[in-house]
This record gives C-alpha cells, structure tokens and sequence, in this order.
C-alpha cells in the first residue's frame, strides 16, 4: 500500500511538474515582432529656401520580416504627396514649392505588414525670390513670327519688374556677358551658362520671356510667357506664367472696354505677368498637389486647378470643350509617383510659324504647377539635342529619348513632344489643333497620347460670354486640360 501511494505521488509530482513548465512556457512565449519605422534625423543643408536648400532624412525600422521598402512622404497645408519610394531608408529632399511641410516615413517588410512613423515638425521653405536676389533680365525670345518692337518691350518690362521690387542686373554688365559668350538664344538657359553667368555677375536667377504674339495694326494683341529660372548648376524654374490680351476681349457697354493702343494693352499685360511673380515672391503662387496613393492608402486629393477667368466662368460645360477629344494612357502607368519631365518643340504641320515651340511652352508653364512634376529648363533640353546633334525631321524618335531619359546625361523620366496642326488667332477666330504623346524613356514606351482641337467661339451664348478672343487663352486651357487628364488617378 505504501508502495503504491508512493508511485502514485511520484505521477501526480510529475503530472504537476509538467503543467507549471508549460505555464512558464505560455507565459514566455514571444509572437512576432511589431514592425516599427521612426525618423532617425533629419539634417538641414543649405539655407531653407526653394532650389537652394535641402534635408537629408533617414528612418530606422525594426521588427522586420524579409526585405523592407521604404515610402518618403510629404504634406502641406493638409494635402500628402509622395516624394519618393524603394528599398533605402535615406533621402535628400528639397521641395518644388515654398511653404511648410511635415515628412513622414512608411514602411512595409517582406510578410506585407505596414507601418508608418510620426509626423516630423514642420520645415518652412521660403520662395526662390526676394529683395535681395539678383535677377539677369534677358531680351525677349520673339517666337511671334511677326516684327515686333523687342526694344521698346524690353524696355517696359524691365520698369514692370523694378517697380515689383526686382534686383535687376545692369543691363550693360549683361549685355557684356552675352557678348563674351557669343549668347544670342534669349529663349532659354543652359548649364554652362548658368554656371559662367553666377560667376561672372553674381546672378542668382534669370527672367526668360517669349513674345508668342503681338499685332499693332486692327485690334491689337500681345501675348507672352514669361519664367524664372535659378543659376543653378541645372537650371531650375521656379516660377513661369503667361498672359494674353486681345484689343477687343471684354469691349463692355458700347466698346467702353476696348483697348486700341498697343501700348496700353502691353501695359495691361505686364502688369498682370508681373502681378503673378509678386504673388510667387510673397509665398501665394498656386500649385497642385495631385492625388497621392501609397502602398494601398488613400491619400487627399488636390484642389482642382485654378479656372481661368473668362471663358470657364460658364463651368464644367465649358471646361469640356478644352478637354482633349481622344486620348489613351497606358495600362498600369502610376500618375502619383515624382517625375522629370522634358518638353520638346512640337512638330509644326503648317500651323503659324513657331508654333511648335509656343505650343511646347504651354506644356511646360501647365506641368510647371504639379508639385510632383519637375520640368527640365527648355534651354537644357534645347543645348542636349544640339550637342549630340539630334534632328527631329518627323518627331522625336527612341534614339532622341534615349538621349534625354540617359542617367549620364539628362536622365529625363518622361518626354513630351507632339505636333500642331492648327494655330490662329490674330485676324479670325481663335482656333487650336494638336495632339501630345507622352514617352517613358527608361522603359522605352508611350504611356500617353491625346488629340485636342477647339475653336474660340464653340459654346458662346450671348454677348459673346464665354468667347476666347486669342490663341494664346485657347490653347493655355487646352494644354491645362490634357495634363490634367494625364496626371489624374
């Protein structure tokens, strides 16, 4: 009996033994890490302005199955973007536009888990311009296919940018410089020159403008596109916009609006271009933040852009007319990623002379406001494609892509050409005809083409509302509208 009560304190000992061990066990068990990312710094380099400064920011991730990838994001005045994606958990990042932005990190491992880290404080960019920087003011690119007094615009546009407070360049230190340097293009700049004219003279920023039209006789008209462009090692835009009149746009109750001196209406039109840069330089130039979607988060949409007094006061109806007619954008292409973009002079099919490069300027001014969209600098693409010699007899071609999309040289995402069929305004109604075709050069493929075509006087219901009297109007919303199209999720 003994025996047996001994044997069965040896099991119940055991039996216990056994279930304290598997209670520690249980209580020890560890389950799968939580995946965690954090900015580590984020290091200031250079002063925090627009072209000039930078932040150099790096996360650290922890609990990670398998390979991670890595989603630097942006956000500014409640709208994200995504700046910049892959597997390193570095950046060096400097915004397009000034303003106040917080960063912030995702990450996602190998089993597809998900995280993200805080926001960061908010680091404030001010705009590329102000009182002090040093502005070169180049004569203006006549791209109108008409003589015009270059001079005499010259000379009024250098008043209009004194009186908004421009540090302007003395016109004889510049003419000097073009004339050592043999610079004859006014239309654009290139690296080399950027780089000689900051060392030279001391200038930081070069305002470029094209005459698209000008009419004297009649009714008279001007319409220009104007930019600003940093001396940067690469140029870099910071600002562009455009401006055209006609003589005879808003007559009013019985023609007390129309404008008959040329004079009076290249006033009225700098004013307005020059009114634009002043708004950049106090911070207020609008720009579009596009719809953003990162590793299967929605993010907030920007506010559509801006309409454009005049014609679409009459709405969506009249916005349609601008849409492109026909277009197809490739299966699978990610419109919310960053890209650089060069823009080459369309292809003229016996539309006004110039044409091709008034309609490429439109492309450039347009993509210019997407935050997400660098556009190369025309005189950097122009100086390319004179340097290894590329013609374009019938358009761009792969080996002209392959050019601009290269690393070594100007490592170009997207290239943007197409061809004008149609381009009038001056003595008849306004009428604009082209189609665009968009190429991913590093996958050597289309991801985008469209057709566009309309007229100045479709859908005018009375007093001639809704009437675009230029060419210049029609094809700035018809470019607007293709490439909001094209970058639309």
């Amino acid at each position: 009996m003994i025996c047996w009560t001994s044997f069965l304190n040896k099991i119940v000992g055991m039996l216990l033994g056994l279930l304290l061990l598997s209670g520690c066990a249980g209580r020890g068990a560890v389950g799968p890490t939580p995946l965690r990312v954090d900015i580590a710094a984020i290091r200031q380099e250079g002063p925090q302005v627009v072209g000039q400064g930078t932040l150099r920011v790096r996360a650290t991730a922890a609990g990670a199955t398998g390979p991670l990838r890595y989603a630097l994001l942006s956000q500014k005045a409640g709208l994200t973007m995504l700046e910049a994606s892959g597997d390193q958990a570095s950046w060096q990042w400097r915004p397009k536009m000034p303003g106040a932005y917080r960063l912030q990190v995702v990450a996602m491992d190998g089993e597809g888990r998900r995280t993200v880290s805080a926001w960061s404080a908010l680091h404030h960019f001010a705009p590329a311009l102000d009182d002090r920087t040093l502005v070169a003011l180049l004569p203006p690119d006549n791209i109108s296919g008409t003589s015009a007094p270059l001079a005499d615009i010259h000379a009024a546009l250098r008043r209009h940018l004194a009186a908004a407070g421009l540090r302007l360049l003395e016109a004889e230190r510049l003419s000097a410089f073009m004339e050592k340097h043999r610079m004859r293009h006014t239309g654009g700049l290139d690296s080399d020159l950027a780089r000689a004219l900051r060392q030279e003279t001391g200038a930081e920023a070069v305002f470029i403008s094209a005459l698209e039209s000008w009419q004297e006789r009649g009714e008279p008209r001007v319409a220009m596109l104007a930019r600003l462009v940093l001396t940067t090692d690469l140029p870099e835009i910071v600002w562009m916009d455009s401006v055209g009149l006609a003589g005879n746009e808003r007559p009013g109750l019985l023609g007390l609006g129309r404008v008959t001196r040329p004079t009076e209406l290249l006033n009225k039109a700098l004013t307005r271009l020059t009114g634009s840069l002043i708004r950049y330089k106090a911070g207020q130039h609008r720009s579009y933040r596009g719809p953003r979607q990162v590793a299967g988060r929605d993010y907030q949409a920007a506010e559509p852009p801006r309409q454009e007094p005049g014609a679409d006061l009459l709405g969506a109806d009249r916005r349609a007319v601008h849409a492109p007619r026909s277009s197809h954008r490739l299966s699978g292409f990610r419109a919310d990623r960053p890209y650089s973009v060069a823009v080459v002079p369309f292809l003229n099919i016996e539309a006004r002379t110039n044409a091709g490069q008034v309609m490429a300027l439109h492309f450039v001014k347009e993509l210019h406001r997407y935050e997400n969209i660098r556009v190369i600098e025309p005189g950097v693409v122009r100086h390319t494609l004179l340097k290894y010699r590329m013609i374009m007899e019938a358009g761009p071609s792969l080996a002209v892509s392959d050019v601009l999309a290269s690393d070594t040289i100007l490592g170009a995402d997207l290239i943007l050409s197409g061809k004008v069929f149609d381009y009038q305004g001056e003595t008849t109604t306004s009428k604009v005809d082209f189609s665009v075709q968009i190429f991913d050069g590093p996958q050597r493929r289309v991801v985008w083409n469209s057709r566009s075509y309309a007229d100045g006087d479709e859908r005018v219901y009375f007093f001639d509302m809704g009437r675009i009297a230029s060419a210049h109007g029609l094809a700035s919303r018809m470019a607007g509208r293709a490439c909001e199209k094209f970058l639309q999720d």
